[in-house]
């Protein structure tokens, strides 16, 4: 992604320069004028986010990474099979799971998640299990900030 970046402000300034020149100089009424001026606000932004993704793109790319890489080990490699969801669901959601007292909960939410009803979970339908946790576990949390207000 550096190099990327790196092309389409150019190759001078560099990013340490703009690194320093721009974000650790603004405002800063005793430093000597920023050498690159040139570059624009926007650019930077680019760079910076091209080099540190934020949490929230690092968890969208962790998302998908991760159902690539169960959904990848047999037959279509666009969705999940209940084996490959079993399995996904055994490695990274293994608190989830232990927490179910039905010994059927991957066959239930694998009928639940397969909307389309092809007997296979694609990335949409994948991505409702993460949203329906998701809201559980912010409810859960709120339950417990109210708690601890008390």
């Amino acid at each position: 992604m550096v190099n990327t970046a790196g092309r389409i402000i150019g190759a001078s300034p560099s990013l340490k320069d703009i690194y320093t020149t721009h974000l650790t100089r603004q405002g800063d009424q005793n430093s000597p004028p920023a050498k690159h001026t040139s570059v624009p606000r926007t650019a930077i932004s680019l760079v910076l986010s091209a080099i540190m993704p934020s949490d929230l793109e690092t968890s969208m790319e962790t998302l998908i990474k991760v159902f690539h890489k169960y959904a990848s080990r047999e037959g279509d490699s666009g969705t999940l099979s209940r084996k490959e969801l079993r399995t996904l669901m055994e490695a990274e959601l293994a608190g989830f799971l232990r927490s179910q007292k039905d010994p059927g909960a991957v066959d239930r939410i694998m009928k639940d998640l397969d909307t389309n009803g092809d007997g296979e979970v694609n990335f949409e339908e994948f991505v409702s299990l993460v949203v329906g946790l998701s809201i559980a576990c912010e409810q859960c949390f709120q339950l417990h900030m109210k708690k601890g207000k008390k």
